[in-house]
């Protein structure tokens, strides 16, 4: 037996001992949320309102910063920044315990919490401390991971997010739907020393998303009256892939705002995006501070950098996307969606969703199709609300709950 294969028998060992002991003294199940980036707490906030209120269990998030991309380094150096974590999650109904100590520069030990399972944000150890990465807290936690994006992209794409060395320390994955439970099973198959379980539970942002529905957004700039529409624009956060279309209508969409006083205008760019522009030299810092510069000079719109966004989608009346996650869950509000297309990314999910899409390739096909859609005018609409009720997974119980019952049934050995 191989010294790798030694050691995953001594973990599973040692995590059922641990079980077992913890199972006879009564105690309850230790479930840790390490949180870094509150954009993206929506994939398990219902698990964690799940958790939170069962009496079986013991919740704790530890916020914690992450690696900041740096021009020149990208992610070689130990350089951390606060995203926001420790505002968002302070006023948590449940234990709240920072994992990094500003003034003594240290890290949290959460083994002092004995979790028995660790849920990630994000699959990146890259951007995490050494003694956060998921090869380290697998040695005394299961590790369990939702993906914290909306299946919309190929295999290829997720791949691409998923790092082996992560795929490697999960023992839970939970999948969204079907397609995506084909996507990590045939990961697996191709990553070696891999021993994930892959459960069917649904997505926890699908959970609940009618309260979002009947929510007043204060985060638009106009008020709400007729002939005023209300437009979002989400680009892709990297070129790298061919398809994004910032730097094509970033221009052109701040002129047409300034020309349509009655247009509502919400940028809200992918926390990443601005650091991998000016890590790669395609938008430095001074040149991103001078275009945001300019929507503050217009009335009629802003950069959005709120943490929570779902009631913005359910109050805004079009989208202007490149591929991206964000385009699955806009769908389900039933709103037009303008596709800037460049290179086809889709999997069969999303190409199903495409059908629903108005499709752009260049500024002035953009411009008329804004235009037609500001005046009322949604051939489409019809179309869409019958592909969400034919393509969409939604789990009548709750994703959530049921990912905490997937959870209790595995600490009681009942599954």
């Amino acid at each position: 037996m191989k010294l790798r294969q030694i050691k995953d028998v001594l973990t599973c060992v040692r995590w059922n001992v641990q079980r077992a002991i913890k199972r006879l003294r009564g105690k309850k199940i230790s479930v840790v949320f390490l949180c870094h980036r509150p954009e993206v707490w929506g994939s398990l906030e219902s698990v964690f309102e799940a958790c939170n209120a069962d009496k079986d269990c013991n919740v704790t998030i530890v916020p914690i910063p992450n690696k900041k991309q740096l021009p020149g380094k990208n992610f070689s150096h130990e350089i951390y920044e606060d995203e926001g974590a420790e505002i968002f999650f302070k006023s948590f109904p449940c234990r709240v315990i920072n994992g990094y100590n500003h003034e003594t520069k240290q890290w949290l030990d959460i083994r002092i919490l004995k979790p028995d399972y660790v849920f990630f944000q994000q699959p990146y150890d890259v951007m995490r401390p050494y003694t956060y990465k998921s090869s380290q807290v697998m040695r005394y936690a299961k590790v369990c991971y939702v993906n914290y994006y909306a299946l919309s992209a190929n295999y290829f794409l997720f791949k691409e997010c998923m790092p082996n060395d992560f795929l490697r320390s999960i023992s839970l994955f939970f999948a969204q739907n079907p397609l995506e439970e084909e996507y990590i099973k045939k990961l697996i198959s191709e990553v070696k020393k891999c021993r994930v379980r892959v459960k069917m539970t649904g997505f926890p942002r699908f959970d609940k998303l009618e309260r979002y529905r009947m929510k007043c957004s204060n985060n638009w700039n106009l008020p709400r009256k007729a002939g005023t529409k209300r437009i979002l624009w989400t680009p892709r956060w990297t070129t790298s892939e061919n398809a994004c279309n910032f730097f094509d209508y970033k221009d052109k969409l701040l002129s047409y705002i300034a020309l349509n006083q009655d247009v509502d205008f919400i940028f809200r760019p992918h926390p990443q995006a601005f650091l991998e522009w000016a890590a790669t030299g395609e938008l430095s810092v001074d040149k991103a501070k001078e275009y945001k510069g300019q929507y503050e000079q217009l009335r009629n719109a802003k950069i959005d950098q709120q943490k929570e966004y779902l009631t913005t989608f359910y109050s805004s009346d079009i989208l202007v996307t490149d591929i991206s996650s964000i385009i699955t869950e806009y769908f389900l509000t039933g709103n037009p969606i303008i596709y800037c297309h460049k290179t086809d990314l889709f999997n069969n999910f999303s190409r199903k969703l495409s059908e629903g899409f108005y499709w752009v390739h260049n500024w002035d096909e953009l411009k008329s199709t804004l235009n037609m859609l500001r005046t009322g005018d949604d051939p489409l609409y019809e179309k869409r609300q019958r592909i969400i009720k034919e393509t969409y997974y939604i789990n009548a119980h709750g994703a959530g709950m049921t990912i905490k019952d997937i959870i209790k049934k595995d600490f009681y050995g009942q599954d």
